[in-house]
């Protein structure tokens, strides 16, 4: 029977992929193998395309370092032959690691062949001239490699630091961008940035990543590279790329890993979305982490999720579908009582309180955040706080990974530097904030008392509940994510009791079921719903206070919206 023969193929550019060297090598070793009484195994063929044998990618993880494991397993017979173009093609390593992968081989019992000279390394060799030739020729590839190696990194180096002054280092550019025809700047592609401006603003009102690119998808909206619709993924890393900002980080490979080196470069690209809008993204993914997980819906159902808590045991309020029926539908129901954990909480109705709560807490600017045509100042203001809230985000994450560094033994002079410049940065942005919340404050202050008929209240409630399900889900998104900044502590108490303990805002004439919601920026409130009518309440109470627990102050009583509207109390 004919001993083995395998062939071992590595091409490892682009040029050598387009080429004629594959089909080239299998010929050679079908050739050699005919020529010389061998079986070629055409079944087990060892490729490595586009693998590189400088730093040892093809041993490590190529086939190369397969075959190797069949040779000590057995699963290759000792006798067998290795058909390579030439003994580069097995290592371009410095030259002790290139010996000692070489020898490994002949001493497995392989024999080597090299087909570009037809020289042949018989197995377990001794032969000095062998030996000694083996290694000027891998030592040689070793050196060529490296010269290679050091020439495009210097060509890359000058690339980086042509960077800084705008000078496109490549075509290669976000799927946004292209390289302008005379190789100077890059150009948007306008119906592209429209879908990633269209991408952020959704993000910043609200939308989690999972619903954005269901809606891309559902809207037909193209692609830029992918022929199987949109995926969560490619929205994520388009959301958190600086490139939108017109940002470029160079970076260049240290132990087979990509890593930043030096400052980025602020004009690289050209901008296509405003900090402000970025930074408020940014701050909305970082609230949807903490409290706005899961998916929300076809329309955004549940406005109070990581919110609303239950007022007998402090529980989370979660939303809960009964199905329908007479006795179904959608309810707030205290999680302490779903679990069976002794709360003596009772469902409550999801849409009569979603509608007493929109209609009562004034503060929610529901023609503003439904109709974006009438987008008031004071959300523009609240979306000021917001960008300038997720630009702290991302200094204080900068902070931690430069003191990470000093961690790890780097530089002091260097990342005292960079601790400074970013504590100056945070303490810039600290002081515009309070300048923004106490602007937001006052404006809350002197708001005048709007004077809305029952028939308007319901009109702007319906607007937040009622539409074509797309156009829906974003605009309660925006609605839910404005709750979020808004509200500081919301306490549902479902039952006609009052909690025990509890010594907040308390019910003027006894006991009823209510819901109590402290502003960020703006007075405590709460509320006691009529049980048949959501949009009439027994009596309203309303504190300006910083101070949770401050003492009753009673505003109105009245048992329908349309006679009274309480004044406000400092």
């Amino acid at each position: 029977m004919n001993k083995r023969a395998y062939s071992y193929l590595r091409l490892s550019t682009g040029p050598q992929l387009k080429g004629d060297g594959k089909r080239r090598q299998l010929k050679a070793s079908r050739a050699y193998a005919e020529a010389n009484g061998l079986e070629l195994a055409e079944d087990a063929q060892y490729e490595d395309l586009g693998v590189s044998a400088f730093k040892g990618a093809n041993v490590r993880g190529g086939k190369l370092g397969l075959f190797l494991d069949a040779v000590r397993s057995g699963a290759v017979k000792s006798g067998s032959y290795l058909l390579v173009e030439s003994l580069d093609r097995l290592t371009r390593q410095e030259l002790l690691k290139a010996q000692s992968l070489f020898l490994s081989i002949i001493q497995g019992g392989i024999n080597v062949v090299t087909l570009a000279d037809g020289r042949l390394y018989p197995a377990g060799t001794n032969d000095l001239g062998d030996l000694i030739y083996s290694l000027v020729v891998m030592a040689r590839a070793h050196e060529e490699s490296q010269i290679k190696s050091q020439r495009i990194g210097a060509a890359w180096k000058n690339k980086r630091t042509r960077a800084a002054s705008q000078v496109p280092m490549t075509k290669w550019c976000p799927a946004w961008l292209t390289l302008a025809e005379d190789r100077t700047c890059y150009e948007p592609i306008p119906e592209r940035v429209e879908i990633v401006r269209g991408i952020f603003e959704d993000a910043a009102s609200g939308m989690g990543v999972y619903s954005i690119t269901t809606d891309l998808n559902q809207r037909g909206v193209p692609t830029f590279d992918s022929p199987n619709g949109w995926h969560t993924s490619y929205v994520t890393k388009i959301l958190c790329n600086r490139a939108v900002l017109g940002e470029f980080q160079p970076h260049r490979r240290e132990a087979g890993k990509r890593v930043p080196d030096g400052e980025p470069s602020r004009s690289y690209y050209p901008a296509i979305i405003d900090e402000a809008l970025f930074y408020r993204v940014q701050l909305a993914k970082s609230e949807r982490r903490v409290s706005g997980k899961g998916r929300k819906g076809t329309a955004f159902t549940n406005l109070f999720s990581g919110l609303a808590v239950c007022a007998y045991c402090n529980s989370p309020m979660k939303l809960e579908n009964k199905g329908s029926g007479r006795k179904g539908g959608t309810y707030l129901v205290c999680d302490g009582v779903l679990r069976k954990l002794g709360c003596p909480g009772i469902r409550w109705r999801y849409r009569d309180f979603e509608t007493s709560f929109l209609a009562f807490v004034e503060e929610v600017d529901l023609d503003g955040l439904t109709n974006e045509a009438a987008e008031s100042a004071k959300l523009r203001l609240e979306s000021d706080i917001a960008a300038i809230k997720g630009e702290l985000a991302q200094v204080e994450q900068l902070m931690e990974k430069t003191f990470a560094v000093l961690a790890t033994g780097g530089p002091i002079e260097f990342v005292t530097v960079k601790l400074k410049e970013q504590e100056a940065r945070k303490a810039e942005l600290l002081k515009r904030c309070q300048s923004y919340e106490n602007e937001q404050e006052r404006a809350v202050s002197r708001e005048d008392q709007t004077h809305r008929s029952k028939e308007e209240v319901r009109e702007l409630v319906e607007r937040a509940q009622r539409g074509e399900a797309s156009e829906m889900f974003k605009v309660r998104a925006r609605l839910a994510s404005h709750l979020k900044v808004l509200i500081e502590d919301l306490l549902v108490a479902s039952l006609l009791i009052q909690p025990k303990g509890h010594k907040a805002l308390r019910h003027q004439k006894g006991d009823g079921r209510y819901f109590e919601v402290w502003l960020r920026n703006g007075p405590g409130r709460a509320v006691y719903p009529t049980t048949r009518d959501p949009l009439s309440y027994d009596e309203q109470v309303i504190v300006w206070s910083g101070k949770k627990n401050p003492p009753r102050v009673s505003l109105a009583t009245s048992i329908d919206l349309a006679h009274i509207s309480p004044a406000r109390l400092r």
